[in-house]
């Protein structure tokens, strides 16, 4: 008990937070891993034939076939397409997602693209006839352009 009260407020503090996590983390990893298994078993509960999958492995197929063995349920994939169609079997837990068949709508990009090339930069004559553009995308392009000062500096040498 002496040992308890040697200690100053931070110590005490800093060792209640230690007790804390200690007891925190086990509980909190216990519910993550929970609602993790609980999302796994509907995505495998809600599988049906045609439904188009990727395993974990990274297999692309289409489920032709789903059976119960034992305590596990089995599924048939077809995958390949023509001459090239095989046959898997894998277990539910093994589908790693079900591929939607409508495609997300993209869109368009180049917008922004199209306006900009369609501005034209403005430009600001300063003294002794230089040019100088003020946009960025256009400073390459201002790089390589020579004013007529220092054209004529290279002609007299």
């Amino acid at each position: 008990m002496s040992t308890l009260l040697s200690l100053d407020t931070t110590q005490i503090i800093l060792i209640c937070l230690i007790a804390v996590l200690l007891i925190a983390y086990p509980i909190i990893m216990f519910a993550k891993n929970k609602k993790e298994n609980q999302k796994i078993t509907e995505r495998t509960n809600s599988l049906k034939k045609g439904d188009k999958v990727l395993t974990t492995s990274g297999v692309y197929g289409k489920i032709i076939d789903i059976r119960l063995e034992g305590n596990s349920k089995q599924i048939t994939i077809e995958t390949g397409s023509g001459n090239y169609k095989s046959y898997m079997t894998v277990d539910a837990y093994a589908i790693y997602s079900v591929i939607s068949d409508q495609l997300p709508v993209a869109k368009d990009v180049t917008a922004p693209e199209k306006e900009a090339a369609e501005t034209k930069p403005e430009t600001k004559v300063e003294e002794k006839g230089k040019v100088e553009e003020k946009e960025p995308a256009k400073a390459a392009k201002k790089s390589s352009t020579k004013t007529s000062s220092q054209t004529k500096t290279k002609s007299k040498k």
